[in-house]
């Protein structure tokens, strides 16, 4: 299993859109892309203009078949700042 942790600057007045956009495109990455295994969105407390989203795939080939693709779409309002790919290796989280 990996992680991707992605970090995007958004502009304060559309976080609510970025949210929605993220949560759609999560939801259309996980049922059409096999690896794919859904996504948690953070924002640091305080709040500011940085979002954390940590995604987990099955695999690194998973995702870079996604990466090939066009699985995904750019939010106009907000930059990407980061991407990091971390191995995953040992999970202990529990869903409520």
């Amino acid at each position: 299993m990996i992680r991707v942790v992605y970090r995007w600057r958004v502009e304060s007045d559309r976080y609510a859109e970025f949210v929605q956009w993220w949560h759609e495109g999560t939801l259309r990455i996980r049922s059409d892309h096999p690896g794919a295994m859904g996504s948690t969105l953070c924002r640091p407390s305080p709040p500011g203009e940085t979002v954390v989203a940590i995604a987990r795939w099955k695999s690194q080939e998973d995702l870079e078949r996604l990466w090939k693709s066009a699985g995904g779409s750019e939010f106009p309002w907000a930059e990407m700042e980061s991407v990091e790919l971390l191995e995953e290796v040992d999970h202990l989280t529990t869903e409520v």
